[in-house]
């Protein structure tokens, strides 16, 4: 059994499968032998963009920023705290269009790159490895990617949410 706990944040209105992100993300982490705390954010295109800028220097909107915690106090019965991600729904739907793919499929890659980020891959500099456990990790939890599902709503303008 997994000491893991994933809290989901969706100040985007646009993820509607939140237990299913839940799930995913802990196989993941169990996938790779992780255990601790994550938190999955959903946020819209203008707080992505201002963290892109500030944490990447890239004024520009991205599809996901992983955040790691350095070093976090270890409570005794407490699960480490991993770190957070910050997903953007309309990037991911935007970029499910541009690769000819669900958004299931993208948000499900997201989350995986995500959180693999979070534990300290790199595929800037690991010449493929990442980017070939990700195609590991994907093939083995294909059904918890299908369940993943954009919500109903998500239509609001962005830059009234968080």
């Amino acid at each position: 059994m997994s000491r893991s706990s994933v809290e989901v944040v969706d100040h985007s209105g646009m993820v509607g499968a939140h237990a299913a992100v839940v799930r995913l993300v802990e196989a993941v982490l169990e996938a790779e032998g992780a255990e601790g705390s994550l938190v999955v954010a959903f946020v819209g295109e203008k707080i992505i963009t201002e963290l892109n800028e500030r944490y990447r220097g890239l004024p520009e909107p991205t599809d996901v920023l992983s955040f790691p915690e350095e070093e976090s106090v270890r409570w005794p019965g407490e699960a480490d705290e991993l770190g957070e991600i910050v997903i953007c729904p309309r990037v991911v739907l935007r970029y499910s269009r541009e690769e000819g793919v669900t958004f299931q499929e993208q948000l499900g890659w997201t989350l995986v790159h995500g959180v693999l980020h979070v534990l300290g891959h790199d595929h800037e500099t690991d010449h493929g490895e990442m980017r070939e456990r990700e195609r590991q990790i994907l093939a083995s939890l294909r059904n918890l990617v299908r369940d993943l599902a954009p919500a109903v709503s998500g239509q609001e303008d962005e830059d009234s949410r968080p």
